[in-house]
């Protein structure tokens, strides 16, 4: 997996949507300002085929806890 590219699209899937290949200079994404519910976080990990078992699941959670936007409920979405 392009972890790169993961990233990019759990930005792009977020609410506000952001493109990071579009965010130049000094200007820096506050993680705190995007939103993604949790099934189209879901969604992305199937589609980069990120298994349950495995250090890439780990590294995807670490990273959206760090750094992703806020993950949430669907049925507060």
């Amino acid at each position: 997996m392009e972890f790169g590219k993961f990233v990019r699209e759990v930005y792009l899937r977020s609410e506000p949507s952001v493109d990071l290949d579009k965010v130049t200079g000094e200007k820096k994404v506050n993680c705190s300002d995007h939103k993604l519910t949790v099934s189209e976080y879901n969604n992305i990990l199937k589609e980069f085929d990120v298994k349950d078992d495995s250090n890439e699941i780990l590294a995807c959670n670490m990273f959206m806890l760090q750094s992703g936007p806020q993950l949430i409920d669907d049925r507060v979405a």
